[in-house]
This record gives C-alpha cells, sequence and structure tokens, in this order.
C-alpha cells in the first residue's frame, strides 16, 4: 500500500452544511475511512480554516479519489493529495540508491 497525505479545505468554512456533514460523518461511524484499499491512518481537522489532513494508506490514487469523492462533489471542498513514504520505505530507498 502507499500512503498520501490528503490536505482539505472547504469552500466556505463556517458553512452550516459543511459543519453537519463533518460532525454527521464522525458521529455516523466514519464509513468511508476503511475498505478495501482504503485505510485512515490519522484525521486531523483545523475549524479554524475549515479544513483538515488525513493520513492514509492506500492500494492507489482511485482508492484516495472514492474516499474524497463525496466531499469534493458533495460539499465543493478541494483536496490536495500528495503522496508520501513511511519511515521504512525512506530509509529503504535511500540505502537502495547509495549501494
Amino acid at each position: 500500500m502507499a500512503r498520501f497525505m490528503i490536505h482539505w479545505c472547504a469552500p466556505d468554512p463556517t458553512s452550516q452544511e459543511y459543519t453537519e456533514a463533518i460532525v454527521n460523518y464522525i458521529k455516523g461511524g466514519k464509513s468511508m475511512d476503511e475498505f478495501a484499499g482504503f485505510a485512515v491512518l490519522a484525521r486531523q481537522i483545523h475549524p479554524q480554516t475549515g479544513g483538515g489532513v488525513l493520513l492514509v494508506e492506500a492500494d492507489n490514487l482511485a482508492a484516495v479519489q472514492k474516499h474524497t469523492y463525496p466531499w469534493t462533489k458533495g460539499l465543493g471542498v478541494t483536496a490536495t493529495i500528495t503522496p508520501g513514504l513511511s519511515d521504512e520505505e525512506s530509509v529503504e530507498l535511500e540505502e537502495s540508491m547509495t549501494s
């Protein structure tokens, strides 16, 4: 699985619809936080900016898009997706490049 950081931001952080969607999602059990090929590792919500950050593991970008789609299409949230490496992957890559 690959790792991705998803930074999201609502178009209007004061939107009642956006706030209710976040609260309802969390209170409802976070149904899309884990499915085949995708898992949320950590979530940080930034109420002062109307956004936040997710760290996820996913088989591919399509799985990440499956998670973000309801938010981006339904509420107009923007999502910046950045691939990354775990500590172990970074060390392994570095060692393979220098040996």
